[in-house]
């Protein structure tokens, strides 16, 4: 291979038609690489458009995902797909960047067939056809994404644009069509087939039959090239992309995967390469950057829990106190104790399962049901539900079983705030999902029991558990935790043993005086059946559930918080191999918070160290607004000042508007519960935006325009002090915090208050040129768009400035739904391209604001071939500003920090 970019012959093709590209590749004897590839897409491209559907979407369920299958592959084709384009083959070619999730067009594929049968509804149909994929698996699913739906794409872009309607203005449109029809005259089709597709072709002027019979002219005029020569094209306009990203990143020699591949390209290389980067090499002429790590396989998890247990082993192998290792392990933890998070929770798992087994097995006919024992997603604060206690935990459960789970499951992270740890409203229901299928099936089995023999009603009959109950028996069979078989058996025959049916009534008496006396009524009304026999079948479950724990009850909840950890350890490994760096403490939110919120009250860094991994940044603990199992009572309380009244049977049988207003109030007081968890993250109430409140119904005239200023002040009231009544954090903040005001100096993650004025942040370097940027971030951290970026050939925007090195950001003129800005540091690599920031090109920032306020924060040289850094960032706090030292670099370039951003730049 040669390694010059002079020899490539490659570069050439950059310039010139796909034809011409192709021919050059054949000269270089690359062509035959792709000549399967070709031949299959050809084949396929020729059976849809002679009117043959080649993919069937299968909708999933609530528990499962969609499905996507190509169905007219040959036998040998699904063999040598499954070899090129199977998930795991891909992965051990070092393809980690595959989504794991994907919402596909797969009906793109589909559309020649729809446009040829179902002419009238075709497009409407292949919109249907989307198959949202939670899970990435099988070989199919990358063909379709990586391949065929950006070829139908391409092909059937005229149909798309003129179903969707004119979009953007008059020479937006004329751009628009001008380059579908370069695409058409590279791919080498007429076009006169975009006749009356193209700007002022007259397509409005086509009444439906005409416009019909335009497609299909379109599809004929497709069908009219050599599909196989079609398909060629289409890959060599493909890989012209990606050979001019390449070119651009590797002017001085070959480039690192993870800086050429962008997200449009990903898709390229698992499609043409089957996910191999070698290949593209081998293909580009271009030898390996000697930093390239092709990762293979992802590191086995290695978890650290359960190190407490072993300390006396420990301690008697290296002589070390016992005591002195508790302490060691407490240091390592972060914590007072030797046993971590994870264990603490596990241990009270166990104890709440031994007082919920309590409960069921003295359970009595006169007794309320356990509905509500467990708690769980319904949560209503406007009327009663038979048989439903809410928060009946809290009243048959032991007290330091209740102080337990409410100590341990009082706070979580939110996914999209993970800055900081919030208050849990409802640890009771966090403590279920910790644990699982296991409570879901016991617990729903008792309630079955009850309400087949005590009445009113019952979903399902004990014959028919098991039916209704599939899916967290699914689960337990999974997980390597069944459920014994003759425990169904002996339900059935338990069933038969019940006594005869009997009818529950209300019976209410009323007396009325005549001439002849008093006369009484009695009224009867039947609600529902009973039949005797709860104890025996209550005893019948108990045994079983006891068997169940006493062989698995260890074992699963070990299991439990080992998958979910494991699950964590996992997909920190695959963002390292598919960016080349450890994931922000945002990116690790995204796959952590349930976890987190499980096993570790939201900690991200406890989560981290049980994963083995250092955290990038710690979390605040702000003062709490809600404590304990507070979430029902405030909830209630709001529904009482919102104007909601407990909603009767009259009211939702006589008065449905009024019983529809009511359950209206009945959501907003507890959404309001989230309002808290944002107002605790973000250091002031939300914004509406911010709170999502047009997604909610708002019971006024004025709609939410109405009622939001109504809850807000609702809340506030309600909240009015709370921040100050004691509710301190429950955890110091860590040492590295700096909570002052003026002081001189900010070490690496340190914060300081400002005042909400004009502040400049300026940047001082040596070494290298360096150009200064600032970025406005949501409260999501991303931007609110693409004008959010603020550079030399965007100056200034929403109150901040760039001019030279410095950032001038006037904090009154900010808009709220700002709530952060970061102010970034990038090499200017055109004039100095072989820069890093390093030992030699160091930099330091100074803030300074009119009232005198004067900061500083000088890093450490960095040492990973960092080109670009976050400096500072700037943020709202409590209704003010602060500032704090960031100091976080990216050798991905202005590329990686877009992407962390959600920034849109042509790369």
């Amino acid at each position: 291979m040669a390694s010059d970019t002079t020899e490539r012959w490659w570069q050439p093709a950059l310039e010139c038609s796909p034809d011409a590209a192709l021919a050059l590749e054949a000269a270089a004897g690359q062509q035959q690489r792709f000549a399967d590839l070709d031949a299959m897409v050809g084949r396929l491209l020729s059976l849809a458009l002679s009117g043959r559907p080649l993919v069937t979407v299968t909708p999933g369920s609530a528990q499962s995902s969609d499905s996507a299958e190509v169905t007219v592959l040959t036998t040998h084709e699904r063999a040598w797909c499954g070899e090129a384009f199977g998930v795991q083959e891909q992965q051990r070619r070092g393809a980690w960047f595959i989504p794991q999730k994907v919402s596909m067009k797969a009906g793109a594929v589909n559309l020649p067939s729809l446009l040829r049968a179902r002419p009238a509804y075709a497009v409407t149909l292949a919109g249907d056809d989307t198959a949202r994929l939670s899970v990435v698996e099988g070989a199919d699913a990358v063909l379709l994404w990586a391949l065929l739906v950006p070829l139908f794409e391409t092909l059937l872009e005229p149909v798309r644009v003129r179903a969707a309607g004119p979009a953007g203005t008059r020479e937006e449109q004329r751009q628009l069509w001008s380059s579908v029809e370069d695409r058409y005259q590279s791919l080498g089709i007429d076009s006169g087939a975009l006749e009356e597709f193209r700007f002022g072709g007259g397509w409005h002027l086509l009444d439906r039959a005409g416009q019909q019979q335009a497609r299909l002219r379109l599809l004929d005029a497709l069908a009219a090239v050599d599909p196989v020569q079609l398909a060629a094209r289409h890959r060599m306009l493909m890989l012209q992309g990606l050979m001019a990203a390449f070119a651009k990143k590797a002017k001085t020699g070959t480039a690192l995967a993870r800086r050429v591949l962008t997200r449009a390209l990903q898709p390229v290389v698992s499609g043409y390469f089957a996910g191999d980067w070698l290949a593209v090499l081998d293909y580009l002429h271009a030898v390996p950057h000697p930093d390239e790590e092709v990762i293979t396989t992802l590191p086995e998890p290695r978890l650290y829990v359960g190190l407490s247990s072993q300390a006396a082993d420990t301690a008697a192998e290296t002589g070390i106190p016992e005591t002195e290792l508790h302490t060691m392990l407490a240091a390592f933890l972060g914590g007072e104790s030797s046993l971590s998070p994870v264990e603490e929770r596990s241990a009270a798992l166990r104890d709440w399962w031994a007082a919920f087994d309590q409960a069921h097995a003295l359970q009595k006919p006169g007794m309320v049901p356990l509905w509500g024992l467990v708690d769980h997603e319904l949560m209503s604060v406007s009327r009663t539900v038979q048989g439903f206690t809410p928060q009946l935990y809290a009243h048959l459960l032991p007290a330091e079983i209740l102080e337990k789970v409410s100590r341990l499951w009082e706070t979580v992270a939110l996914p999209r705030h993970p800055g900081s740890i919030v208050s849990n409203p409802r640890p009771h229901l966090t403590m279920a999902e910790a644990l699982g299928p296991a409570a879901e099936f016991w617990h729903g089995v008792g309630l079955t029991a009850w309400f087949c023999c005590e009445g009113p009603m019952s979903r399902t009959t004990l014959s028919g558990i098991e039916r209704y109950y599939q899916q967290p028996l699914a689960a337990l069979r999974a997980a390597g935790y069944p459920i014994a078989p003759s425990f169904f058996e002996e339900l059935r025959a338990a069933e038969q043993q019940l006594g005869p049916e009997k009818e529950i009534t209300d019976s209410r008496d009323s007396t009325v005086e005549t001439d002849f006396g008093t006369l009484t009524f009695t009224t009867s009304m039947g609600r529902g059946i009973r039949r005797d026999g709860f104890e025996q079948v209550r005893d019948l479950i108990t045994r079983h559930r006891r068997q169940w724990a006493h062989k698995h009850l260890d074992a699963y909840v070990e299991h439990r918080w080992r998958c979910d950890l494991e699950e964590v350890a996992h997909q920190h490994h695959r963002h390292v191999a598919a960016k080349g760096r450890p994931p922000t403490l945002i990116q690790f939110a995204r796959f952590a918070t349930q976890a987190a919120n499980r096993w570790t009250g939201g900690d991200l860094g406890a989560l981290y160290t049980a994963i083995g991994e250092p955290a990038p940044s710690q979390q605040a603990r702000p003062a709490r607004l809600l404590e304990g199992d507070d979430g029902y009572d405030f909830a209630r309380r709001v529904y009482q000042e919102l104007g909601g009244e407990s909603v009767v049977q009259d009211t939702l049988a006589h008065k449905p508007e009024e019983a529809r207003r009511q359950w209206q109030l009945d959501r907003l007081a507890t959404e309001s519960l989230r309002y808290l968890q944002l107002q605790e993250a973000l250091g002031q109430p939300p914004t509406a935006k911010q709170f999502g409140a047009h997604r909610l119904a708002w019971p006024w005239p004025g709609e939410e325009d109405e009622g939001w200023p109504i809850l807000q002040r609702v809340l506030a009231t309600l909240t009015m002090g709370a921040a100050l009544s004691g509710h301190s954090p429950t955890v110091a903040a860590p040492s590295d915090s700096v909570w002052v005001l003026n002081s001189p100096t900010l070490a690496k993650g340190a914060n300081a208050f400002l005042r909400t004025e004009a502040t400049t942040v300026k940047l001082t370097t040596v070494g290298a040129p360096v150009d200064v940027s600032a970025v406005l971030l949501s409260c999501d951290g991303m931007v609110r768009s693409d004008s959010d970026l603020v550079f030399y050939n965007h100056p200034s925007h929403d109150g901040v400035a760039v001019g030279g090195s410095a950032v001038t950001a006037d904090l009154k003129q900010v808009p709220c739904d700002v709530t952060t800005i970061a102010v970034v540091a990038s090499i200017d690599l055109e004039a100095q391209p072989a820069a890093v920031f390093d030992q030699r090109t160091t930099w330091r920032v100074d803030i300074a604001q009119p009232s005198g306020t004067r900061l500083s924060f000088t890093p450490a040289p960095f040492t990973s071939g960092e080109t670009v850094v976050v400096t500072v960032e700037l943020y709202r706090y409590d209704g003010g500003w602060k500032t704090r030292a960031v100091g976080q670099g990216y050798d991905t370039g202005l590329a990686g920090l877009a992407t962390d951003y959600g920034i849109n730049v042509e790369d």
